[in-house]
């Protein structure tokens, strides 16, 4: 993730149930996803990358906030070599249903193909899909480089 070096952007991790994942929590300019056994947050049985052949949800990893003075659309950018596996969908706080990967939702967008629109301090929590079905993925591949979030005033 880019930083916003003005800090209009705030991506700070959920907290919660799948914190552990998130290993630079917006500090230093970065937030971080790691999935990998390199992941030293976990106290139990480290992760070991995402099942081959399967759909890996990871509910409310991070929360983006627009601190800036005006409306603002945020949307994403995906670097890798099979980028098209993974989605982030972003929920706002008005959403009642609990699935956050149902796009028919009012308040759920899937970032990278939509834009989130925030108010001055409204925010997302995104959570992300990774889905290998079907896919020759082996061991130890990386599936995505980086990812950038992107924000313009509307």
């Amino acid at each position: 993730m880019s930083d916003d070096a003005a800090a209009y952007l705030r991506l700070e991790g959920a907290g919660g149930n799948n914190s552990e994942y998130v290993t630079q929590d917006g500090n230093g300019d970065q937030l971080e996803i790691d999935l990998t056994d390199s992941n030293d947050n976990f106290s139990g049985e480290d992760p070991n990358g995402v099942n081959p052949d399967a759909v890996t949800q990871i509910d409310d990893l991070f929360v983006i906030q627009n601190q800036g003075t005006q409306e603002v659309n945020v949307g994403l950018t995906k670097s890798g070599s099979d980028t098209s596996l993974v989605t982030f969908y972003a929920t706002d706080s008005t959403t009642s249903s609990p699935d956050r990967y149902d796009t028919g939702n009012d308040g759920t967008v899937t970032l990278g193909s939509t834009d989130a629109t925030l108010g001055t301090g409204d925010s997302v929590t995104v959570s992300m899909e990774i889905d290998t079905e079907g896919q020759s993925i082996s061991s130890g591949t990386q599936i995505l480089n980086s990812v950038t979030v992107d924000a313009d005033a509307t």
